[in-house]
């Protein structure tokens, strides 16, 4: 779908309009394109990262029922939670609107950078008290999907001179870079979301279906209950 979005979206930018079948392709264009607002792969994206968010509160429920502490697996599926509605209604770009003067880069990023730095902070902090190989996995997700969301969005942003236009955002160079983008970040969410479910034991009993964490049954079946 991203690929399909990007060839497309450069085909409607670059091909006169009277050319026949034009309006079909602007129309499934502006469906899939990556950079869009409100189309299905904003929405997509955005499930993808809320279903991180509610794997990680499972998680914390779980851990909860075996006595550990769950708060630190609720606060970080609230954070996925809150970057699925950043995906979809592009909340991070509002902030250009603190910084309307002309940047070398998308001004939103003036703000976003030093935001994102405080918010990785923050996360690594809840992080520390989770299951250690998730914590590990999350970690390594999140850089990727930062690369893409940060580190490649400030090298469109330059690669446009910081324009938010459609005709500067027409070529291929900006294509490209944004299938860069685009791509680290699905890969970190799947990442995430793989690491999410991996931390997760779930076993079909007499009794109905078991969630425990992977470590709690580790532990479980290290120390099985004693029968008098």
């Amino acid at each position: 779908m991203l690929l399909s979005g990007l060839i497309l979206h450069y085909l409607r930018e670059n091909v006169d309009s009277s050319v026949p079948g034009w309006p079909l392709l602007s129309g499934t264009a502006s469906l899939l394109y990556a950079d869009g607002e409100a189309n299905l792969w904003a929405w997509i994206s955005g499930l993808l990262l809320a279903s991180v968010g509610v794997v990680l509160c499972i998680v914390g429920a779980a851990a909860h029922n075996e006595g550990s502490t769950g708060t630190p697996y609720f606060l970080l599926g609230a954070v996925a939670v809150e970057m699925s509605a950043d995906e979809i209604a592009q909340l991070h770009e509002k902030l250009a609107r603190f910084n309307p003067g002309q940047t070398f880069t998308f001004s939103w990023l003036t703000l976003g950078v030093p935001l994102a730095i405080v918010a990785g902070i923050i996360v690594l902090w809840i992080a520390r008290h989770i299951d250690l190989n998730l914590r590990r996995r999350l970690i390594v997700a999140g850089i990727i999907y930062l690369l893409g969301a940060v580190g490649v969005e400030a090298i469109s942003g330059v690669a446009v001179g910081g324009h938010q236009d459609d005709l500067a955002r027409a070529s291929l160079e900006y294509h490209v870079l944004l299938g860069i983008e685009e791509g680290l970040e699905v890969t970190g969410a799947l990442l995430a979301l793989a690491a999410a479910l991996y931390a997760l034991s779930i076993e079909r009993t007499a009794a109905g279906i078991l969630v425990r964490t992977r470590s709690g049954r580790s532990a479980a079946s290290q120390h099985p209950p004693h029968l008098e």
